[in-house]
């Protein structure tokens, strides 16, 4: 399963320049060929786009102000997806009723998806205390914005899997799931139920030339 956090196309800080729009619309076409299952734009990457002459990128979720929620097929099973609208103002941070709003579409999808994901771009603050305030609300919580990513690792009570992204593009964050939740006494385990890795996007991995001819 392939998933995109916010900020594929912008940069989420902003000392960092804008890309050329230009090249927008071989972007959304190299994104497109890589086959995302879901992925999300902020508000300011769609406009971006839009004002590039680019199209959306397929399968992925423009965020609102409220949580949006997809169902993906999955090999048998159904993984719900729970996408965080942006902070109001991401100089504060995230108002205490943003998570509850994120956490009652989350438990919606239960009874209809066998994995539920949480796809963000608040910043790993925030991040940080929706799973504090939720525990066990969401199976996996994919992060990015602003601070550190990482690998990936289980929460205080070991029922969410938090793994951050990485800035600039340079890594893919990569999860194998060795169980699903479903148990009462389900924790992640390292090693045991899931095993993480990032993979750097360095010399190893050669230019896909028909990517590279969308740039031309």
């Amino acid at each position: 399963m392939l998933l995109a956090c916010p900020f594929e196309v912008l940069p989420d800080y902003a000392l960092e320049a804008k890309p050329d729009p230009r090249k927008m619309p071989g972007m959304v076409k190299a994104l497109d060929m890589m086959g995302y299952d879901a992925g999300a734009l902020t508000p300011e990457e769609a406009a971006f786009l839009k004002e590039a002459g680019a199209p959306l990128p397929a399968a992925f979720t423009v965020l609102g102000t409220a949580p949006q929620t997809k169902l993906v097929p999955l090999g048998g099973d159904t993984v719900g997806i729970v996408f965080f609208p942006p902070s109001p103002d991401p100089k504060k941070p995230a108002p205490a009723a943003l998570g509850d709003a994120v956490a009652q579409a989350a438990k919606a999808l239960r009874g209809k998806a066998r994995l539920v994901i949480g796809i963000s771009g608040l910043g790993m603050g925030d991040e940080k205390a929706f799973l504090e305030a939720h525990p066990g609300v969401l199976d996996i919580l994919l992060g990015s914005g602003p601070n550190a990513g990482n690998a990936g690792q289980p929460s205080a009570d070991g029922k969410t899997l938090w793994a951050r992204t990485y800035i600039k593009g340079k890594t893919i964050n990569r999860l194998d799931l060795f169980a699903l939740p479903g148990a009462p006494d389900f924790a992640w385990k390292p090693g045991q139920t899931y095993k993480t890795s990032v993979i750097s996007l360095d010399e190893r991995y050669p230019a896909d030339p028909a990517v590279e001819k969308l740039f031309q």
